[in-house]
């Protein structure tokens, strides 16, 4: 387990690299969830380093340990998470591979930005947990129960007065830069989403992507629908993809959620049976 500290664009960016003890099989890069700090996949990347993958964890700027400066005065949108820490991490990424593929293991979010960056089209192949648009109305219903509070009231009233959204006080999301909350807020008030919000540049950057997809649905997450993950995988028309459903009843654990894939419970059961299985490449 060794640290890095990345600063390219004048960003600052902390990842964590987990090198296998024999050659690497692939080089996994993991992108974290909306708000969502870097050492909670680490028990998952340690476990995949042992499988023999060399693997990365990172914090986009402004969240965990990805700070150089206090929140407030950190200015960085969702869309620049995606077109320079991505783009960032993958060019660290490809420059430790051996000839071994490179694997985008994505939680939520993750996978919704991922094509943004420019050298996106390295990716040999994605994998997603939970990974879908986010319309409110689309969502579950504990979304669309809560989700007027967090977007009419939370957003518009906590992040003048922190000068960042202070999600941690407020038990909703995490502690995020305003305007990447701003944005993550508008998106989620679209019918499409951020695909809304994309220029005909960017749109066409998701057309370019052709890596192959294998797409996890959570039947029990109580953010997305089965419809949201199909919804996302529609907007990479030219990458082939197929999408599982993963179920309570394939463990020993009566739940899992939208988040608990990543937790060590389930190494002998969603991790061995299904996750390894979806890193092969053909």
């Amino acid at each position: 387990m060794q640290s890095i500290e990345l600063t390219e664009n004048q960003r600052y960016l902390h990842c964590v690299r987990f090198e296998p003890n024999e050659t690497a099989r692939a080089t996994i890069v993991i992108a974290a969830a909306l708000g969502v700090k870097q050492r909670f996949y680490q028990p998952i990347a340690k476990w995949l380093s042992e499988q023999g993958y060399r693997v990365f964890t990172f914090d986009y700027y402004g969240i965990g340990q990805s700070q150089d400066k206090p929140l407030k005065q950190i200015d960085s949108s969702i869309i620049d998470w995606a077109e320079k820490d991505i783009s960032t991490v993958l060019q660290h990424a490809q420059s430790c591979q051996q000839d071994e593929p490179l694997i985008w293991l994505a939680h939520s979010l993750g996978g919704q930005i991922v094509a943004l960056a420019e050298n996106a089209t390295a990716i040999d192949k994605m994998v997603t947990v939970a990974s879908g648009t986010g319309y409110w109305r689309n969502a579950s219903k504990q979304v669309q129960r809560t989700s007027w509070l967090l977007w009419y009231f939370a957003v518009p009233l906590a992040t003048p007065i922190a000068g960042y959204f202070p999600g941690k006080r407020l038990n909703m999301v995490g502690d995020m830069p305003a305007k990447a909350m701003r944005q993550w807020s508008q998106w989620c008030r679209s019918k499409d989403y951020l695909f809304d919000h994309l220029s005909a540049e960017q749109q066409a950057k998701y057309q370019r992507f052709r890596a192959p997809i294998r797409a996890f649905n959570i039947t029990d997450d109580e953010l997305l629908k089965r419809e949201n993950i199909q919804n996302l995988l529609a907007h990479y028309p030219n990458a082939p993809h197929q999408l599982n459903d993963l179920a309570a009843d394939m463990t020993d654990s009566n739940r899992i959620g939208h988040f608990n894939f990543f937790r060590s419970q389930f190494k002998h059961s969603l991790w061995q049976k299904h996750l390894l299985e979806a890193l092969q490449i053909d």
